[in-house]
């Protein structure tokens, strides 16, 4: 047995090695994702953050489970790949949450913020979740409070912002305002925007770069010319909108900003989308810092809601898990990553470091409730606390969860909006997907440097 990637350093002080008894059956723990190497079986622990590599003569003896621990797997016991027969999976995996979020609460900085600088777009997706949202945009006033606020709240730390709307770039004052503020201040921070890319430009580019600290744009596409051009509707574009989106990613890569190109599949524009990335890999495939992924459109969204059945989520999780293949072969994919610590965060809603803020300054948890579940603003230092515990509040386990090994990397809230009430085929494949390839990435890493045996 060889160990890939080491657990994490916060799960390794809670839960420490697991004990063996000899007299007692264990089986293989339920948090466990394998997969198959022409060198033997991967075996990753979803809680722990372990990684190892068995021999096949290894792997093999996990077929004679639930049983005794036989001596060559007793390390693979040690680190709780194999647990007792009749542990509790779950209660272990929110245990370990619960004291994870206790001894993080000990760092009360924010660091992260999510700001909208306006409402106002200027396209009109038919499934944005932000229909019916009163149009709003930050004043410089605000913007500059929003700057002070972040600069005495960090404690010192490095600052991750995100600029979001709307489209944030029908409000650059607000971004160079709160940029400039943090600059003049000395505050570390870089930032990410979230943009159709309608609006930027060579100079642009290099401006948020030198100013903005902007390191990478997520800019999400439907499909070719005809589909993009229908499902954006731009509000009083100027010329082919589909063109002017694709000749602005070059210069936003010139300028040395990542961007990454998110991919909206819905039941009516796979065989579009298709198209569109033999398009990309022909005009940026092999360009440092592009990369595409995609998402599968959200339900009950925007002015047009659909509404999907249990047939439709099953369709259309088989279709996420053969677009991600299709990207891969075309090199497209964005590097996989394993997380470094547990997940104990499901999101901005629920992350004691990160806030939003709204044009009108006011701070909230999450990017969907713009104008609900607000607890604070940038004008003062009051925090309304019954609000914060709210958004803490998780949904019960349902019983899926229980034999679900992507149990410790899913927190569902009981306020969201945006993933349904019950689990859907469509999430476990997007959240398996990206997990498997990170840990594809970090076995081909260590192939690259090596480890020792365990």
């Amino acid at each position: 047995m060889v160990q890939i990637a080491p657990p994490f350093a916060l799960t390794q002080k809670i839960l420490g090695q697991q004990k063996t008894d000899a007299g007692s059956l264990y089986r293989l723990t339920t948090h466990c994702l394998r997969v198959e190497r022409p060198e033997g079986v991967l075996l990753y622990h979803t809680l722990t953050g372990e990684l190892v590599l068995l021999s096949r003569g290894e792997a093999e003896q996990l077929a004679e489970f639930p049983g005794p621990v036989p001596p060559a797997l007793v390390e693979l016991a040690a680190r709780r790949f194999l647990v007792p027969q009749d542990a509790d999976d779950t209660a272990l995996a929110d245990q370990t949450r619960d004291i994870g979020r206790l001894l993080s609460k000990k760092d009360s900085a924010l660091t992260e913020y999510l700001i909208f600088t306006t409402t106002a777009c200027n396209a009109q997706c038919f499934y944005c979740f932000e229909a019916g949202i009163q149009k709003k945009t930050m004043t410089e006033e605000t913007a500059r409070a929003a700057g002070e606020y972040i600069a005495a709240h960090c404690g010192g730390k490095p600052v991750h912002l995100v600029w979001f709307g709307g489209e944030p770039l029908v409000n650059v004052k607000a971004i160079d305002a709160i940029s400039g503020i943090l600059r003049r201040k000395g505050v570390e921070f870089r930032s990410r925007m979230d943009s159709n890319g309608y609006l930027f430009d060579a100079a642009l580019a290099a401006r948020a770069k030198a100013d903005w600290g902007l390191e990478q744009v997520q800019i999400p596409m439907d499909g070719m010319e005809e589909v993009y051009n229908r499902r954006k509707a731009y509000v009083s574009h100027q010329g082919n909108p589909f063109r002017r989106v694709l000749g602005n990613i070059g210069p936003l890569l010139d300028a040395g900003i990542e961007v990454g190109v998110r991919l909206n599949l819905d039941e009516d524009n796979e065989k579009d989308l298709y198209a569109l990335i033999d398009d990309l890999a022909t005009r940026f495939g092999g360009r440092p810092g592009f990369t595409t992924h995609f998402r599968v459109l959200i339900e009950n969204k925007g002015v047009a809601p659909s509404v999907y059945t249990e047939e439709e989520r099953r369709s259309l999780a088989e279709k996420a898990v053969a677009m991600h293949k299709y990207l891969a072969g075309k090199g497209l994919l964005s590097r996989g990553h394993l997380p470094h610590s547990p997940v104990l965060w499901s999101c901005w809603a629920n992350n004691a470091r990160a806030a939003t803020i709204t044009p009108e300054g006011r701070l909230g948890r999450c990017e969907s409730h713009i104008d609900k579940g607000l607890w604070g603003s940038v004008f003062s230092g009051e925090r309304d606390e019954e609000v914060l515990r709210q958004w803490r509040e998780q949904r019960s386990p349902e019983e899926v969860c229980r034999t679900c090994a992507l149990y410790p990397w899913c927190i569902r809230l009981k306020k969201c909006v945006i993933h349904p009430e019950h689990c859907s085929p469509i999430e476990r494949a997007e959240m398996g997907l990206k997990l498997r390839q990170g840990i594809l990435e970090a076995y081909e890493d260590w192939k690259a440097g090596g480890a020792k045996d365990i």
